[in-house]
Protein backbone atom coordinates (compact mmCIF):
# COMPACT_ATOMS: atom_id res chain seq x y z
CA UNK A 1 0.00 0.00 0.00
CA UNK A 2 1.84 3.37 -1.38
CA UNK A 3 1.95 6.40 1.74
CA UNK A 4 -0.66 8.17 0.55
CA UNK A 5 -3.55 5.25 0.64
CA UNK A 6 -1.99 4.45 3.96
CA UNK A 7 -2.52 8.26 5.59
CA UNK A 8 -5.98 8.45 3.72
CA UNK A 9 -7.13 5.10 5.73
CA UNK A 10 -5.75 6.26 9.01
CA UNK A 11 -7.58 9.92 8.38
CA UNK A 12 -10.88 8.05 7.47
CA UNK A 13 -10.89 5.22 10.64
CA UNK A 14 -8.64 6.87 13.41
CA UNK A 15 -11.42 8.97 14.91
CA UNK A 16 -13.38 5.96 15.24
CA UNK A 17 -11.20 4.16 16.88
CA UNK A 18 -9.75 6.55 19.13
CA UNK A 19 -13.38 7.76 20.12
CA UNK A 20 -15.51 4.41 19.78
CA UNK A 21 -17.66 6.62 17.36
CA UNK A 22 -19.73 4.97 14.70
CA UNK A 23 -21.35 6.26 11.69
CA UNK A 24 -24.70 6.78 13.57
CA UNK A 25 -26.20 9.45 15.88
CA UNK A 26 -28.44 9.08 18.79
CA UNK A 27 -28.55 12.48 19.65
CA UNK A 28 -32.02 14.16 21.14
CA UNK A 29 -33.76 10.50 20.67
CA UNK A 30 -36.57 11.39 23.17
CA UNK A 31 -39.28 8.12 22.00
CA UNK A 32 -39.42 5.05 20.00
CA UNK A 33 -41.85 2.95 19.15
CA UNK A 34 -40.64 -1.13 19.52
CA UNK A 35 -41.26 -3.44 16.74
CA UNK A 36 -40.43 -7.28 17.00
CA UNK A 37 -40.58 -9.44 14.13
CA UNK A 38 -39.80 -12.72 13.82
CA UNK A 39 -40.15 -13.88 10.00
CA UNK A 40 -39.61 -17.81 10.43
CA UNK A 41 -41.53 -18.38 13.73
CA UNK A 42 -38.06 -19.38 15.55
CA UNK A 43 -39.72 -18.32 19.15
CA UNK A 44 -43.04 -18.46 20.52
CA UNK A 45 -45.52 -15.46 20.00
CA UNK A 46 -44.70 -15.19 24.17
CA UNK A 47 -41.37 -14.79 24.13
CA UNK A 48 -41.76 -12.34 21.37
CA UNK A 49 -43.82 -10.34 23.78
CA UNK A 50 -41.90 -10.62 26.73
CA UNK A 51 -38.37 -9.24 24.33
CA UNK A 52 -40.95 -6.48 23.21
CA UNK A 53 -41.75 -5.71 26.83
CA UNK A 54 -37.84 -6.01 27.84
CA UNK A 55 -36.90 -3.76 25.11
CA UNK A 56 -39.57 -0.91 26.11
CA UNK A 57 -38.76 -1.41 29.89
CA UNK A 58 -35.09 -0.45 29.00
CA UNK A 59 -35.87 1.96 27.10
CA UNK A 60 -37.97 3.83 29.51
CA UNK A 61 -35.23 3.09 32.22
CA UNK A 62 -32.48 5.41 29.99
CA UNK A 63 -35.29 7.71 29.27
CA UNK A 64 -36.51 7.11 25.91
CA UNK A 65 -40.55 6.83 25.98
CA UNK A 66 -41.89 3.84 24.33
CA UNK A 67 -44.89 4.83 22.31
CA UNK A 68 -46.90 3.77 19.24
CA UNK A 69 -46.98 6.50 16.93
CA UNK A 70 -45.72 9.72 15.37
CA UNK A 71 -42.16 8.77 16.55
CA UNK A 72 -39.42 6.75 14.90
CA UNK A 73 -39.41 2.18 15.35
CA UNK A 74 -36.59 0.62 17.47
CA UNK A 75 -36.78 -2.33 15.34
CA UNK A 76 -35.88 -6.39 15.69
CA UNK A 77 -36.08 -8.53 12.27
CA UNK A 78 -35.12 -12.08 13.65
CA UNK A 79 -34.37 -14.71 10.42
CA UNK A 80 -33.64 -18.26 10.96
CA UNK A 81 -32.86 -21.73 9.11
CA UNK A 82 -32.81 -24.93 10.68
CA UNK A 83 -29.47 -26.74 10.18
CA UNK A 84 -29.64 -30.27 11.44
CA UNK A 85 -30.15 -30.26 14.79
CA UNK A 86 -29.37 -26.00 15.32
CA UNK A 87 -30.09 -23.31 13.80
CA UNK A 88 -28.47 -20.21 12.38
CA UNK A 89 -29.90 -17.06 13.10
CA UNK A 90 -29.57 -13.92 11.64
CA UNK A 91 -30.79 -10.52 13.66
CA UNK A 92 -31.38 -7.35 12.35
CA UNK A 93 -31.53 -4.58 14.85
CA UNK A 94 -31.92 -0.86 14.13
CA UNK A 95 -33.82 2.49 14.34
CA UNK A 96 -35.92 4.02 11.30
CA UNK A 97 -37.38 7.68 11.20
CA UNK A 98 -38.75 10.30 9.28
CA UNK A 99 -36.41 12.65 8.00
CA UNK A 100 -35.80 15.64 5.52
CA UNK A 101 -33.12 15.25 3.28
CA UNK A 102 -31.59 18.32 1.32
CA UNK A 103 -31.42 17.92 -2.37
CA UNK A 104 -32.82 20.61 -4.90
CA UNK A 105 -35.14 21.05 -1.88
CA UNK A 106 -36.21 19.87 1.04
CA UNK A 107 -37.01 15.64 0.70
CA UNK A 108 -39.63 13.50 3.37
CA UNK A 109 -38.04 10.76 3.88
CA UNK A 110 -37.68 7.69 6.12
CA UNK A 111 -34.22 6.43 7.19
CA UNK A 112 -32.32 3.81 8.93
CA UNK A 113 -30.80 6.01 11.64
CA UNK A 114 -29.17 3.16 13.32
CA UNK A 115 -28.22 -0.27 12.49
CA UNK A 116 -26.50 -3.49 14.37
CA UNK A 117 -27.01 -7.39 13.89
CA UNK A 118 -25.94 -10.81 15.13
CA UNK A 119 -25.58 -13.93 13.16
CA UNK A 120 -25.05 -17.33 15.39
CA UNK A 121 -25.92 -21.01 15.12
CA UNK A 122 -27.66 -21.70 18.47
CA UNK A 123 -28.99 -25.16 19.69
CA UNK A 124 -31.15 -23.36 22.00
CA UNK A 125 -32.88 -20.62 20.17
CA UNK A 126 -35.16 -19.19 22.72
CA UNK A 127 -32.37 -18.51 25.37
CA UNK A 128 -30.16 -17.43 22.47
CA UNK A 129 -32.20 -14.94 20.96
CA UNK A 130 -33.42 -13.42 23.94
CA UNK A 131 -29.66 -13.20 25.30
CA UNK A 132 -28.56 -11.43 21.47
CA UNK A 133 -31.58 -8.89 21.61
CA UNK A 134 -31.99 -8.01 25.07
CA UNK A 135 -28.33 -8.20 26.28
CA UNK A 136 -25.82 -7.81 23.46
CA UNK A 137 -27.70 -5.94 20.66
CA UNK A 138 -30.17 -3.75 23.06
CA UNK A 139 -27.06 -3.35 25.68
CA UNK A 140 -24.57 -1.75 22.57
CA UNK A 141 -27.53 0.54 21.40
CA UNK A 142 -27.95 2.21 24.84
CA UNK A 143 -24.31 2.18 25.46
CA UNK A 144 -24.40 4.61 22.37
CA UNK A 145 -27.33 6.37 23.17
CA UNK A 146 -25.77 7.60 26.06
CA UNK A 147 -22.29 8.13 24.45
CA UNK A 148 -24.19 10.38 22.30
CA UNK A 149 -26.41 12.26 24.84
CA UNK A 150 -23.75 12.88 27.08
CA UNK A 151 -24.49 16.50 28.77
Amino acid sequence: MNKRALLLVCTLFFPFVLFGAGPYNLEGIQALNVLVIDENRAISPQLTQKIAQELKSRLEKNGIKSKKEGVGALFVKISSLKAGKSTVVSIAFGVGEEAEILRSGRVKSFVQSYSDSDLFESEDVNADIYDSVVNYLMGEFIEQFHDDNEQ
